[in-house]
């Protein structure tokens, strides 16, 4: 009597390779997600360093033009008559309820007409509940009425700091402004950047 001969896989044979495809299709799903959680938080760290950036060189933009004033040259050929305004007009203070240093308060001529129009020439930057705010109508630190440049859905600002620290060079008083900025993912603080510049102000007097 002739035996036939086995075709296929056996039971136990089956059960091997749906074991080890189960294994297989286990990692790469493991190394999916692990692929996906790195380039989503690669993106939210890129989004919060694009905000941050676009932050502080607006602060630093305007702080570099303090102590501006169109008629500077007065100071030196007609110094009885010329524009004072502008001499030494930072600030720095604190709103209520926030760390010391973390508001500062300045001002530069903006129509560069020598003459300081008031609230449309006084400018500055504070923290306020993780938000960075700008001053609006000549308002002090303390004061409300100042307008949000970020929102807490977008980035939460853990720390800003200003420092002004003055020197004498080549007999010309110079005063320069530190300015550290922290901010970090509102959904997760683990997520954040520190960002810090040194702003020398060319027009102090």
């Amino acid at each position: 009597m002739l035996k036939r001969q086995q075709k296929g896989l056996s039971i136990v044979e089956l059960m091997i390779t749906i074991s080890l495809g189960l294994l297989l299709m286990a990692a790469l799903t493991a190394v999916f997600a692990n692929t996906l959680g790195v380039n989503a938080r690669s993106l939210k760290l890129s989004q919060l360093q694009e905000e941050a950036t676009a932050i502080m060189d607006l602060m630093v933009g305007d702080l570099r033009r303090t102590g501006y004033r169109g008629d500077a040259a007065a100071l030196i050929y007609d110094p009885t008559n010329a524009s004072v305004a502008f001499n030494d007009t930072i600030v720095i203070g604190n709103y209520a309820g926030e760390e010391l240093n973390s508001c500062i308060l300045f001002s530069y001529d903006a129509d560069s007409d020598g003459v300081h129009d008031g609230a449309s020439e006084a400018f500055g930057y504070r923290v306020v509940a993780g938000r960075i705010q700008r001053r609006q109508s000549s308002a002090g630190c303390t004061a409300t009425g100042w307008q949000n440049l970020t929102t807490n859905e977008m980035i939460e600002v853990t720390d800003l700091d200003f420092t002004l620290t003055e020197q004498m060079f080549s007999l010309v008083n110079e005063q320069q402004v530190t300015v550290v900025l922290q901010v970090a993912m509102p959904e997760d603080n683990d997520i954040n950047r520190v960002l810090a510049t040194e702003v020398v102000i060319r027009n102090a007097f």
